[in-house]
């Protein structure tokens, strides 16, 4: 029997299309999602497959790609390396050969790519997008035993959610949850105060502003700086705004219209007002408005969302803030919804998913790679805004026009007009100049983005850290872009 079982074993792996097969799809792959003949399949090795089953298969391979133009990677409105990933079902990590500035005619792109595949009339034929995922390793938490005052408070608070069956309501776990989430970010930027290490503002775990920080982060380490630098997790734009106002925060990510509106205390920080000690070190990439509905919706306009549920974003986060000035600008408010949440991308996308939701906002860089993925397995539209709602939109500081080119996303086959903020890299402006020209050195000259798994930071770039800069600049970063204060 143990023969037979090897036997299965290497069948098994040679399953799926050979790599004359292989060659010919990957090259289809490519010029669906590029201009057909921009990228050329110069070599190819098929290296293993596993099964997924008795007609399907996951194949991976390594794929070598000559550039026959050339192409920005660096282009705001340009397909990144992570629509490349997407296509060939890698990830931003199995990407290489993107430069910092424009690649030339005849350069070399690398890709460990995947691809499932699916026995049909006798052939195997691509059956969708796919890729291994990366899975952050846990946190260790460590042996200690907390004090005894923290101790007595973490047994309150125990008491609060362990009162046996049925257990708590939904409303009250809502609270708790929230509550705890708070104090929880609250200690930890406490803590890295006490132990005098700057902190950074950098927004939900698992968001791209992690990431972009995470490798900056990463890059100042392994330069050995005597700079210690922690990022620490918020919900998003505002609450880094108001981090940094309080003098909480000594650096930050924010979208570059909540910036604005922080610098001038309107909207959310009408409370705090102006906030004087924000100051722009640079913009980052551009973080289209995306307005999010199920290919077979009926919503083909922001004035189709009347009557229909709309999640507009996390309460304290910029997505929130754009959703209510795009619905202003093509004169539809928050109250004309048929209903209006606030839960944010992950449970918005699983809602849509569900048919509970008719649409949902989102400000990212794109492609997000939550939502490339989502629009693999559930087929997405992107609607686009009207031109009268772009151009008074675009009156209002701190955003840029922006066209979403075909296939940024799955199924995506047509531009899709929108406007964007930036994500603006902000500091304390009473931070010394030498902190911050080490900071803009690292950020938009020494870190690569894509070795990190960050795609938006292929897009960052010193040629365009003015851009959709609306609030005064930091003195050292002035100097490092050049020119007086915008």
């Amino acid at each position: 029997m143990r023969w037979l079982a090897i036997v299965l074993l290497i069948a098994g792996c040679s399953r799926g299309p050979d790599e004359t097969a292989l060659r010919a799809q990957v090259q289809a792959a490519l010029d669906k999602s590029f201009k057909p003949g921009l990228l050329e399949l110069a070599a190819l090795k098929r290296q293993g497959s596993s099964p997924l089953g008795a007609e399907r298969v996951l194949v991976y391979y390594n794929a070598t790609l000559r550039l026959r133009e050339g192409y920005d990677f660096k282009d705001w409105e340009g397909l990144s390396p992570a629509s490349l990933a997407q296509a060939l079902g890698a990830n931003e990590r199995g990407v290489f050969g993107v430069k910092a500035k424009e690649n030339q005619p005849g350069d070399l792109l690398r890709v460990y790519g995947s691809g499932i595949f699916e026995r049909s009339g006798g052939a195997w034929v691509a059956a969708a997008p796919g890729g291994p995922v990366i899975a952050r390793a846990p946190v260790d938490p460590g042996n200690a035993a907390p004090s005894t005052s923290s101790k007595r408070y973490l047994d309150q608070l125990a008491a609060q959610v362990d009162i046996g069956p049925p257990g708590i309501d939904a409303e009250a776990d809502k609270i708790i949850a929230e509550e705890i989430d708070r104090a929880l970010r609250a200690i930890n930027r406490r803590r890295a105060r006490t132990q005098e290490l700057l902190t950074f503002a950098a927004g939900p775990a698992d968001g791209e502003y992690a990431r972009v920080v995470d490798a900056i982060l990463g890059t100042v380490a392994k330069r050995g700086r005597k700079v210690h630098v922690i990022s620490v997790e918020t919900q998003g734009s505002i609450e880094n705004a108001l981090l940094v106002g309080r003098g909480q925060a000594d650096f930050a990510v924010m979208q570059s219209d909540v910036a604005w509106l922080a610098a001038t205390g309107a909207g959310p920080f009408a409370v705090d007002g102006p906030l004087k000690r924000i100051a722009a070190l640079g913009s980052l990439y551009p973080e289209p408005v995306h307005l999010v509905v199920s290919v077979a919706s009926s919503i083909h306009s922001v004035e189709d969302l009347r009557d229909k549920r709309v999640d507009l974003g996390l309460p304290q986060s910029g997505t929130r803030l754009n959703a209510l000035s795009v619905l202003q600008a093509h004169g539809v408010a928050a109250k004309d919804l048929g209903e209006a949440r606030g839960e944010g991308a992950q449970a918005a996308m699983q809602q849509l998913r569900a048919k509970r939701l008719d649409a949902f906002f989102l400000t990212i860089g794109a492609p997000a790679r939550e939502l490339q993925k989502f629009a693999a397995g559930n087929p997405i539209r992107l609607v686009p805004l009207s031109p009268g709602a772009i151009a008074r939109l675009l009156a209002e500081p701190g955003f840029v026009r922006l066209t979403l080119p075909p296939n940024t996303y799955p199924g995506q086959g047509e531009p899709v007009a929108t406007i964007a903020a930036t994500a603006l890299l902000v500091a304390a402006a009473e931070t010394p100049n030498d902190e911050v020209k080490a900071l803009l050195n690292v950020a938009f000259e020494g870190t690569d983005y894509l070795a990190a798994g960050s795609a938006q930071g292929v897009k960052i770039s010193k040629a365009s850290g003015r851009r959709g800069v609306a609030i005064p600049m930091h003195r050292a970063a002035a100097d490092y872009f050049g020119g007086s204060k915008p």
